[in-house]
């Protein structure tokens, strides 16, 4: 079994993207669809399957599309990676960092963030002289919010 499954890190995971709907501000996941246009518009959605209940041989039918159009400046790519407590961490999320289980009071808060540069997800933070940490499934993390819905996290 890969070290990924024993988490509960599903692959494809990491090829989700969230962002907020334009018409009621809610969140909303899934895959990411810009229809192509500059200064165009984007969506984040899925088709939507359901049992097939014929005699065919596949078990599954495509019954329709999901897709919302959302404001691209809330756009945030998953990691792939789960918090201790199960929750997808995704980018611009602010966590807490946690140097070992064992002592929950040791952790840094950061924001994740991609780095194009390196192709990987980091951790901004300023405390213990760490500017740049990586995110990785070796550490403990724990999704406390992100920028767009709890900025007041940044400020502590």
């Amino acid at each position: 079994m890969a070290q990924g499954r024993k988490r509960g890190m599903r692959m494809q995971d990491r090829y989700l993207f969230r962002g907020k709907r334009i018409d009621n501000g809610e969140w909303v996941h899934g895959y990411l669809f810009d229809d192509g246009f500059e200064n165009g518009r984007v969506f984040i959605g899925g088709i939507v399957i359901e049992k097939y209940n014929g005699t065919a041989c596949d078990d599954w039918n495509v019954t329709g599309i999901n897709f919302y159009e959302i404001d691209p400046n809330t756009i945030c790519q998953c990691t792939g990676l789960k918090d201790k407590n199960g929750k997808l961490i995704w980018e611009n999320d602010i966590v807490k960092h946690y140097n070992d289980g064992a002592h929950p009071e040791n952790y840094c808060t950061g924001t994740v963030l991609w780095d194009e540069n390196y192709a990987e997800f980091y951790r901004t933070s300023n405390e213990y002289g760490l500017s740049k940490p990586r995110i990785n499934r070796d550490c403990i993390y724990e999704v406390i919010g992100n920028k767009f819905d709890n900025p007041e996290l940044l400020e502590e």
